[in-house]
């Protein structure tokens, strides 16, 4: 990891910072980071909705929380073609864009593990987590950005398709099928030959595979973005169209093939990948409009702060949640009984959101950006 502020002898990008993937970063981030404010309201009369959609789906199905790691992801890949060609006008070879590929992509894998291990009282190696997972796709991507959008939308049918026939034949499925709940399956059976045990919650390190065509998917949406101008062949107008018909033909695919091949986050299943795009690249599309078409940015700065520093977010979001209400509880618990049993939680969670925001505008403030 490495802090970069600004330096302002750096040598000129290769255009301005596209707000619209800080924002929606940002919304991401923030959401990991209130997380707990929706959580707390599990059976409050008239707000248990709030927390059925910020609460992962039992297998099969998708709410809005099943939509954050895939966002996390597309942001990523989003935000490829614009880094990856300012190294380019900064000189750097192939391989060197390479080298800084994977050496950050090390980096997010040991940050993962790390944060894996907060708490715990063994190591155990994982790769389900975002950051190990974004680590593979990062690299993956990396071979098919800049290419055409052509060749890229071969790429990730072959991803997908190719996933969708090792999961439905192989010899590990049980009798409930390739898409029953359980670890009866090819991903479950990968996760014991490698790691000698498997993941709870039925989720499995295979679906890496498939989340890196997620972020090929976000690429694509950036290597869009970056090619319009006012006069080229893309214009915000027709971008904004080929981004608002991509992301419904996406859900509206990914929601009429799931009779018969759900939609499952936790193995990441070919039609939940492609309907989990569709969500995305429209959320896309709505900053996009609003920030960089409309210029209407100041609501968006609470994001961006989040945004341009979204690592921190994670690892404060991760690490130091637990620590603040034990903490806080000291210093707040004579409200608990005025309260509630039901609102303390809510009122806790957002005092740590809100001490997240403080310390991320802090950074902010004094230009340190954290980067794997």
């Amino acid at each position: 990891m490495n802090v970069s502020p600004p330096s302002p002898n750096s040598p000129p990008t290769t255009g301005p910072r596209l707000q619209a993937l800080d924002a929606y970063r940002g919304l991401i981030m923030l959401t990991l980071l209130a997380g707990g404010i929706f959580h707390s309201l599990k059976g409050v009369p008239g707000w248990n909705w709030l927390y059925l959609q910020n609460e992962h789906v039992q297998w099969a199905g998708c709410v809005y929380w099943d939509l954050i790691q895939p966002s996390f992801m597309f942001m990523v890949g989003a935000a490829m073609p614009f880094a990856l060609a300012r190294r380019a006008a900064l000189g750097d070879s192939w391989g060197r864009r390479l080298q800084h590929v994977l050496i950050r992509a090390f980096n997010l894998m040991a940050i993962g593990i790390l944060l894996d291990h907060f708490g715990a009282d063994k190591i155990q190696i994982g790769f389900i987590r975002v950051l190990q997972q974004i680590a593979v796709g990062y690299v993956i991507a990396f071979f098919f950005v800049g290419r055409s959008f052509r060749t890229q939308a071969v790429v990730v049918g072959v991803i997908l398709v190719g996933y969708q026939l090792l999961w439905m034949f192989n010899p590990w499925n049980g009798p409930g099928g390739p898409w029953a709940m359980g670890n009866e399956n090819i991903g479950s059976a990968f996760d014991r030959w490698m790691l000698d045990r498997n993941y709870s919650g039925y989720y499995v390190g295979l679906n890496a595979i498939p989340a890196s065509a997620t972020i090929i998917f976000g690429a694509m949406a950036g290597q869009l973005v970056q090619q319009t101008s006012s006069n080229g062949r893309f214009t915000p107008q027709r971008t904004m169209a080929l981004l608002a018909v991509s992301g419904i033909a996406a859900i509206v695919f990914g929601w009429a093939v799931s009779p018969w091949f759900p939609l499952i986050k936790r193995i990441w299943t070919p039609s939940f990948a492609v309907y989990a795009a569709g969500w995305t690249t429209l959320i896309l599309l709505a900053f996009y409009w609003a920030i960089e078409v409309k210029g209407w940015k100041r609501w968006a700065f609470p994001l961006v702060v989040v945004g341009m520093n979204s690592i921190a977010a994670y690892v404060l979001g991760n690490s130091f949640g637990g620590w603040f209400r034990s903490l806080s509880g000291a210093w707040i618990g004579g409200l608990r009984k005025p309260m509630g049993e039901a609102w303390f939680p809510v009122f806790q969670h957002a005092l740590f959101a809100l001490a997240a925001w403080g310390v991320l505008y802090w950074l902010y403030r004094r230009k340190i950006f954290f980067k794997a």
